[in-house]
């Protein structure tokens, strides 16, 4: 459960959602995906005035979301917020007339896991019901230019987590403006080379086996508390770059604070990061990250709490390039016990 201090969305709708389909993946365009392994929103139904619901299968494993955590296995909590993500994009477009071609821009994402038992990997796929509210409609010139979402999440007929997540709307040209006039006020050509792919740390280091799914770099102790890594980004990556991006996407800074957060849960307390599950998070991204700038994360992990008869670890980070923020966010982890 989150502490009662933890930022979370409030409590989102459970109404009974009917005839929620899990037999296939809606069409990937609908959620901005290119690959259909990436594509997990299986159905979208309407409930009422700003009120729908989505079903998503969630794999038993899986290459990026599936490789973090010793047993017993639980279902990754950024596979959740991706799953929102893309809910909430078939649903600006279902119901709020929102173009295919219109670029959505992630304002902010934040989670909080209120039934860690409810996401152990079962015998079978899951089956996740999400209960989305609109509960701000930004309108310019009576077309609906941003939307904030509160969602729960269900498996098998219990919560076990709620979303809160922001997207902005943007046509070609405005968002071909928005990126020009970022870059130039940052002193940068309106196009730039993306940086090579740094060399990451040891997977084990962040709760990884595989390599390419660590985006930590160089890490170093900067403070009491504090660990600060450079960003591994990598365009070649398969679920975190899904199709050409020209900025870094907002689930690879997702990634960067789990990492930098248990490493620095690990630096300061030594809580091995494979017993660490990502119980909260609240993010808020301010500024684009750019492919062709260094980014570098800091985190300060709080004092651990016993709850629930569990560690947890709150944890403050920051993402940044050129020692300017792009995105801040608090971080709650919880550890299991040893042996499981």
């Amino acid at each position: 459960m989150p502490s009662p201090g933890f930022p979370h969305a409030p409590q989102a709708p459970t109404i009974p959602t009917p005839d929620i389909g899990f037999h296939s993946t809606i069409s990937r365009s609908r959620v901005h995906r290119a690959a259909l392994a990436e594509t997990f929103v299986t159905d979208i139904v309407p409930l009422a005035a700003d009120l729908f619901a989505c079903g998503a299968q969630l794999p038993r494993s899986h290459a990026y979301f599936g490789d973090g955590g010793r047993a017993p296995a639980h279902h990754d909590t950024l596979l959740l917020v991706e799953v929102v993500r893309q809910a909430v994009m078939a649903g600006a477009h279902e119901f709020h007339d929102i173009p295919e071609r219109d670029k959505f821009v992630l304002t902010h994402n934040r989670i909080a896991v209120t039934s860690l038992p409810g996401l152990r990997v079962g015998p079978a796929p899951a089956q996740l019901t999400v209960n989305v509210r609109v509960v701000r409609t930004v309108l310019r010139d009576d077309a609906v230019r941003g939307l904030d979402f509160e969602a729960i999440l269900i498996i098998e007929g219990h919560p076990v987590a709620e979303v809160g997540m922001g997207m902005v709307y943007k046509t070609p040209d405005s968002y071909a403006r928005l990126r020009e006039r970022g870059r130039a006020e940052a002193g940068l050509a309106a196009e730039g080379v993306p940086l090579a792919p740094l060399q990451a740390i040891a997977p084990d280091l962040v709760g990884r086996r595989d390599q390419d799914n660590v985006v930590l770099a160089a890490p170093r102790v900067t403070g009491p508390g504090e660990v600060t890594a450079d960003i591994r980004v990598d365009q070649d990556h398969p679920s975190m770059f899904d199709h050409p991006q020209d900025h870094v996407p907002g689930m690879v800074m997702n990634e960067a604070y789990r990492q930098i957060a248990l490493h620095a849960a690990d630096a300061t307390h030594a809580l091995h990061p494979f017993r660490g599950r990502l119980t909260g998070l609240d993010a808020v991204f301010v500024r684009f990250g750019e492919l062709d700038l260094a980014t570098t994360a800091t985190a300060t992990a709080g004092a651990p709490v016993t709850r629930g008869g569990l560690l947890t670890v709150p944890v403050t980070a920051t993402l940044g390039q050129r020692d300017t923020p792009i995105s801040t966010a608090e971080i709650e982890l919880t550890y299991l016990r040893q042996g499981g």
